[in-house]
C-alpha cells in the first residue's frame, strides 16, 4: 500500500484568533506573520475580509480535528 500525504486547508493550531490565517499560511507554504498582516490591512480598508475570516472560521475544520479523525480511520 502506498501512503499519500494530502494537503487539507484546516484551521492551524494557533492561540491568536481562529487560526485561519495560519491555516492558509500552511497550505499555501506562506509566513504566518505575512498572511495575516494581510488580512489586517485588508480589513482596515476593506469590510469585506472580516466577514471572508469569519466564514472561513465557521467552515474549516481544525487541524487537530482532521488529524485524529484520519489516525482513527487508519485503525
Amino acid at each position: 500500500m502506498i501512503a499519500t500525504t494530502e494537503k487539507k486547508l484546516t484551521r492551524g493550531a494557533t492561540f491568536i484568533a481562529g487560526g485561519v490565517c495560519a491555516g492558509l499560511a500552511k497550505y499555501y507554504g506562506l509566513n504566518k506573520g505575512g498572511v495575516q498582516a494581510a488580512f489586517v490591512i485588508s480589513s482596515l480598508f476593506f469590510g469585506l475580509a472580516v466577514l471572508i475570516y469569519v466564514i472561513l472560521w465557521c467552515i474549516l475544520p481544525k487541524e487537530k480535528d482532521v488529524v485524529k479523525a484520519e489516525a482513527e480511520a487508519e485503525a
